[in-house]
């Protein structure tokens, strides 16, 4: 296509033209200008402007915002969002490929991690920013991905959507929507994607293809809290629907693989429900700070603990020890059949092939989601932190310890499970309240026999 109305301005650095009719159907009259930059290709950029005055204005802009970055070292190209993301992708890719045969323990980039990162990508940010470049997202458009995100498979694209098409060892696999997928996505799944969102802007800027100043703030959304501020709790016959429903998936398994994991799950909900330690705390444990001892006849379950900075000794429930046995010799066993050995200095809750399991939330999720147990009744999402509360919530009703005891056992304070932990039920203990007191028998009285003066 041939240019018209060229001239130059700026000694000749500045190069404006229009661009004629030939080839196209109808005349544009936008202006396009051609820079002139030390050491750099002619960069040319469409101004979308018809007035040559303003135009001529808009080009000065451009030529000293392109000459500042080409004296920092910073690409002149304005990238589109998805060239950046996929080569974001490929990076992370090639990291992950360099560190795989190193232990897991040493691996900052894993497999799963890449995974994740991947389906963020090209599920919602490319789809969403499509044709638009790095300089072009704006506060206001990182802000809009938010609302768009949140209302995705409610009333957006992915309401459409009857299955899900994803591959699965180089065939494409197709499966219906879970529960997750049919509603809004919580607060932790958004801020995820924000920083992803944030790496993708972070590599653009080490890479050099945008300044400091040129990258937009993303911001996480607030964590919502629920009316009461309490965590949400599990009633005995909750915890109990919720084991024999994996019971039964578990029974119901032919893959190796998933038994193992069904079975894990069982013991970690168990072994949560009788410690009442936090998540982290299990996540900590080696076998040998599991010690039994005796006193006065009866066998205890010492367990030591660390997490948030802090260590302490408890006393598990006794239903802990078969736990913990189960939990040895299935360790044993996987250390056999996948040739790695077994020793008691080694995380209590690890996989088939001795590595540490960094968290249960996925598989606990779908469990809870299956009992239908994920949320409680006021729309508070369950999570491993409330089998604590349960186990806390127990020990005030059904033990004979109190409230310091159970704070130093706990590892926390007073003021602390009252507020956040103790979800007791007065119904459910009524004798408790039935005392002797000033007006014990005044009302024994026949209801038939009439009052005299």
């Amino acid at each position: 296509m041939a240019n018209i109305n060229q001239y130059t301005i700026r000694q000749g650095v500045i190069t404006l033209y229009q661009r004629s009719s030939e080839g196209s159907k109808y005349q544009s009259e936008s202006w396009y200008a051609a820079f002139k930059i030390p050491n750099q290709k002619t960069i040319r950029r469409s101004l979308k402007i018809a007035n040559r005055i303003d135009a001529e204005a808009m080009a000065e802009d451009l030529y000293f915002n392109l000459l500042q970055k080409s004296k920092r070292g910073l690409s002149l190209s304005s990238k589109q969002f998805h060239l950046i993301a996929q080569s974001f992708v490929k990076d992370l890719t090639e990291k992950v490929e360099r560190e795989s045969a190193l232990p897991t323990i040493q691996q900052r980039y894993k497999p799963a991690l890449l995974r994740h990162k991947k389906l963020i990508v090209t599920k919602y940010l490319i789809p969403y920013f499509e044709g638009k470049t790095l300089h072009e997202i704006t506060d206001y458009d990182v802000d809009s991905y938010k609302d768009w995100r949140r209302n995705y498979w409610t009333t957006g694209e992915g309401n459409e959507q009857h299955f899900i098409v994803y591959e699965r060892d180089g065939r494409k696999v197709r499966r219906t929507k879970t529960i997750r997928e049919k509603r809004e996505p919580n607060w932790n799944t958004v801020n995820k994607e924000m920083t992803t969102l944030r790496q993708i802007f972070e590599f653009a800027r080490k890479k050099r293809i945008i300044s400091d100043r040129e990258m937009p703030t993303i911001k996480n959304v607030a964590k919502p809290r629920n009316s009461s501020g309490r965590k949400p709790s599990l009633a005995e016959d909750e915890v109990k629907h919720l084991l024999n429903t994996l019971v039964l998936r578990y029974k119901s398994q032919s893959n190796p693989k998933h038994k193992r994991s069904h079975k894990l799950l069982i013991h970690y909900i168990a072994w949560m429900c009788l410690t009442g330690m936090r998540v982290a705390e299990a996540k900590n444990l080696t076998i040998d700070k599991c010690k039994e001892f005796v006193k006065d006849g009866n066998t205890y379950l010492s367990v030591y603990v660390h997490g948030k900075g802090k260590s302490r000794e408890l006393v598990a429930l006794n239903e802990a020890i078969t736990v913990l046995n189960k939990l040895v010799y299935m360790h044993q066993q996987n250390a056999e059949l996948n040739d790695w050995t077994f020793n008691m200095d080694q995380p209590l809750f690890m996989d088939q092939y001795g590595k540490a399991i960094g968290s249960f939330s996925k598989s606990l999720n779908r469990a809870l989601e299956e009992a239908e147990l994920l949320y409680d009744v006021h729309g508070v999402k369950r999570s491993a932190g409330t089998f604590r509360k349960y186990y806390i919530t127990n020990a005030l009703l059904d033990g004979e310890v109190n409230y310091f005891e159970l704070a130093k056992q706990c590892g926390t304070s007073v003021n602390v499970i009252e507020q956040y932990y103790a979800s007791i039920d007065v119904t459910q203990r009524p004798e408790t309240f039935i005392f002797n007191n000033a007006l014990s028998g005044v009302y024994d009285d026949n209801p038939a026999q009439e009052y005299e003066d």
